[in-house]
C-alpha cells in the first residue's frame, strides 16, 4: 500500500449478538522506510505475462532456495536488487503495455533462461558445499552472460580501433584479472571472517569482473576469425 495510516475493519454477519456491527480490531501504518522491499522478477513477469509462467517460476525457485541460502549469494542479491529495481519496475510497465516488445524481451531472455539453467545445474554438482555452488555457479553465469550479452559490443570496439589502428591489448585485460582474483580472496575471506560487506563487495566484484573478461575474450576472439 501508499503510505499512510490504515484500519482493518470486521463486520460481523449472521445471529451472534454484534451482527451488522463493525469493530476496528487493528491498525496498520505504512510507509516507504517500513515498508518491505520489491522481491519480484518484475521485467520477466511483465515479459511472460505472469508469475505463474514456468520461466517466472524457475528464476524465483533458483534465486529463493538455492542463492539465497548461502551467505555469498544473499550479500550479492542484496547489492543486485538495488541496482535491479532503480529500473525494473518502469521498464516492466512498458513491456506489459506493448505486446511487440513483450515478443523481443522474450527472444532476448531466451538464451539468460538456458544460461541460468546450466548455471542451477551447476550449483546441483557441488550442493555438497552451498557456498562454493554459489560461486561456481556464478561464474558459470556471469561468463556465459559476457559472452552471450556482450561480446558484440566488445566486437563492435575493436572494429572501431581496428580501423584506427588501434587494438586491445593484454594491459588492458590486466586490471579485470586482477580485479577477479581480488574479488575471490575477498569471498573467501568474507566467508571465513563471516564479513557482510566484503562478501557482498567481493561476490559482486567478482560477477563483473567474470563477465567482462568472458566478453573481452570472446569478443576478440570472434574478431581475429573474421579479419582473417
Amino acid at each position: 500500500p501508499e503510505a499512510g495510516v490504515y484500519s482493518i475493519k470486521v463486520e460481523f454477519k449472521g445471529d451472534q449478538e454484534y451482527a451488522g456491527s463493525e469493530k476496528t480490531i487493528a491498525i496498520v501504518v505504512a510507509s516507504p522506510s517500513t515498508s518491505p522491499p520489491p522481491s519480484g522478477c518484475l521485467i520477466a513477469t511483465a515479459t511472460y505475462g505472469s508469475e505463474l509462467s514456468p520461466e517466472v517460476q524457475f528464476l524465483r525457485e533458483f534465486r529463493d532456495q538455492e542463492v539465497m541460502q548461502t551467505l555469498a549469494g544473499r550479500e550479492f542479491m542484496t547489492a543486485f536488487d538495488v541496482w535491479y529495481y532503480s529500473f525494473s519496475p518502469s521498464i516492466a510497465k512498458t513491456i506489459a503495455h506493448y505486446p511487440l516488445i513483450q515478443a523481443v524481451f522474450r527472444m532476448f531472455f531466451y538464451p539468460l533462461i538456458g544460461i541460468l539453467h546450466l548455471s542451477a545445474a551447476t550449483y546441483s554438482a557441488f550442493s555438497f558445499s552451498p557456498e562454493l555452488a554459489v560461486v561456481t555457479a556464478g561464474l558459470v553465469a556471469s561468463a556465459l552472460i559476457g559472452a552471450v550479452y556482450f561480446s558484440p559490443f566488445v566486437l563492435l570496439l575493436l572494429s572501431v580501433q581496428w580501423k584506427r589502428k588501434r587494438t586491445l591489448t593484454m594491459l588492458h585485460r590486466k586490471p579485470l584479472a586482477i580485479t577477479w582474483i581480488g574479488s575471490l580472496v575477498s569471498i573467501v575471506l568474507g566467508e571465513i571472517l563471516s564479513l557482510p560487506n566484503l562478501l557482498m563487495l567481493g561476490s559482486t566484484a567478482f560477477v563483473l569482473a567474470a563477465l567482462s573478461l568472458s566478453a573481452l575474450a570472446v569478443g576478440t576472439r570472434i574478431f581475429q576469425v573474421l579479419k582473417h
